[in-house]
This record gives structure tokens, sequence and C-alpha cells, in this order.
């Protein structure tokens, strides 16, 4: 006799990263930095430069907390931008508390697309330093 049991898969645990997009590079070098939790993409050298230095910052404030940026909830991604000097990712934090705590729903409970939504009622497109 052979039984068969059906397996729920483990749950999936998220895995969050933090993407600066540099828009200003007009030479013709492609620029890229990844680091454990974000990634750096274009800019000039002085843009990239800029976001690699932020970077660095956020990662060394994480270590020094023991966390990974999945475990942020957004008041505590406020607060890390706020350590780190970070205005715009402190603004966009805020928003995302904002339009959590209107809508009565908690972070881990929205898809990706209803968190941009959130950020982004109007459809504009402009998230961050809007």
């Amino acid at each position: 006799m052979t039984t068969t049991q059906t397996s729920t898969p483990p749950a999936r645990r998220l895995r969050a990263a933090l993407i600066g997009f540099g828009l200003d590079g007009g030479d013709d070098q492609q620029r890229l930095t990844r680091s454990a939790q974000c990634l750096v993409v274009g800019g000039s050298e002085e843009t990239h430069a800029e976001m690699r230095e932020a970077v660095a910052r956020i990662e060394l404030e994480l270590e020094a907390m023991q966390r990974d940026l999945s475990d942020l909830d957004p008041m505590d991604l406020a607060e890390l931008a706020f350590r780190v000097d970070l205005p715009e990712l402190h603004h966009f934090a805020l928003r995302l508390e904002d339009g959590l705590e209107r809508q009565g729903r908690a972070f881990g409970d929205l898809s990706a697309d209803e968190l941009a939504a959130l950020l982004d009622p109007d459809g504009a497109g402009a998230v961050v330093g809007s």
C-alpha cells in the first residue's frame, strides 16, 4: 500500500531591496553597484558615488540593528532613512505608512502593485521625491 502526502511548500520569505536610479549620466559609462540589500544603476560618476555612499550608510545601519530591509515596517524604514540622512527615502516611508493607515491594512498584506498604487494614487509614475 502506498500513501501519498501532499506537502505545502514552506512560506516564502519576502526579500526586500532598495533600488537607486541615477538619471544624469551623460557619458557612455554603464555604472552598476550591487550590495546585499541594494542596487544602484546609472548616473554620472558623481551621482553614482553619492548613491553608493548612501547604500553603504544604509547597510552599516542595518548591520548595527542586526536586521534586514525585509524586517522593517514603513516606520522603521523612515527612522533608518532619518538616521542615515536620506530625506527622500524618509518621505517615501512616511507616505507609505500614511497610506497603509488610511486603508487600515498591513504592509505585508499588500502586493507590489497595491503598494505602488498606494504611493502613486494618480498614476503619475513619480514615487520618490514628488
